[in-house]
């Protein structure tokens, strides 16, 4: 793969917008040539935001290889109704079809996770998505520490307010993965950035991208608790040594239907704007 930020000349309009975008100011406008170029440490510095390739009218520029040609053009966006509809209307699920998603619909996800917004753009974030089979050895994994920490009794003294789910653990209800038929759990480097924020961020589209192909989601607090704190389910997953766990979505069709979105208490927003 190419490195570094490249122009052509023969495109490059000379309006500079390149170089004002670049956060970490790896380029520079050569005022004898007319054209931008990268600063004497510039590869170092280049987070491959791609910024400077988005910016310019002309596509001029490639970064890292990457040219205007491979990029997607802008398109139109959703209206504010439509938008609003997606956040008032989207629920979380615990009730799904036993049948998984087609693999249009699974292919589509994935790709999404590719565009997720990341802290100094740390662009290694690592995702693992299951299907039933699999996440029925994660059932088995996770019913065997439950059910001996709850005839333990550390359940009840590390998290006494679930008393109230220990019977139906013991009874052999999923709890924890609720006959989902797929799961994703995303991963992070323990020492990135913004490690617990880009995984959030990554969920939070997913999540959102899930409601507009007809399926439902699931924040699982519980499954992430389990893959935290369970070796073995970590290593089912091949999460890499230094990385840590920071969500897991439970998502599948809904086998349930909401007629009306709710009207949740408001929560407190300050504002302070001067002039307003």
């Amino acid at each position: 793969m190419k490195s570094g930020i490249e122009v052509d000349i023969s495109k490059c309009i000379h309006c500079a917008s390149c170089v004002k975008d670049c956060m970490v100011k790896a380029l520079k406008f050569n005022q004898d040539t007319g054209f931008p170029e990268m600063v004497a440490d510039g590869v170092k510095l280049c987070i491959n935001c791609q910024h400077c390739l988005a910016v310019c009218p002309a596509g001029a520029l490639s970064v890292n290889g990457v040219s205007a040609g491979n990029c997607h053009p802008v398109g139109a966006l959703p209206d504010k109704e439509a938008f609003l509809n997606l956040i008032r209307q989207r629920r979380s699920v615990r009730r799904f079809k036993k049948e998984p998603l087609n693999r249009e619909t699974l292919d589509i996800l994935k790709n999404v996770l590719h565009w997720t917004p990341t802290g100094c753009n740390d662009h290694r974030l690592q995702f693992f998505i299951a299907g039933k089979e699999e996440i029925a050895e994660f059932r088995k994994v996770s019913d065997r520490w439950l059910r001996f920490l709850i005839k333990s009794g550390l359940m009840s003294l590390l998290v006494p307010r679930y008393r109230r789910y220990f019977d139906y653990i013991l009874s052999g209800a999923d709890i924890i993965y609720r006959e989902a038929p797929h799961l994703i759990v995303v991963m992070a480097p323990a020492k990135s950035p913004c490690c617990k924020t880009d995984q959030v961020i990554a969920l939070t589209q997913f999540d959102l991208m899930a409601q507009t192909l007809g399926a439902s989601t699931c924040w699982c607090g519980f499954a992430e608790y389990a893959f935290r704190l369970i070796p073995q389910l970590r290593k089912m997953i091949s999460c890499p040594r230094g990385y840590r766990i920071g969500g897991v979505m439970l998502f599948g069709k809904p086998a349930v239907k909401y007629f009306r979105a709710t009207q949740p208490p408001e929560f407190i927003v300050r504002e302070n704007i001067v002039g307003k």
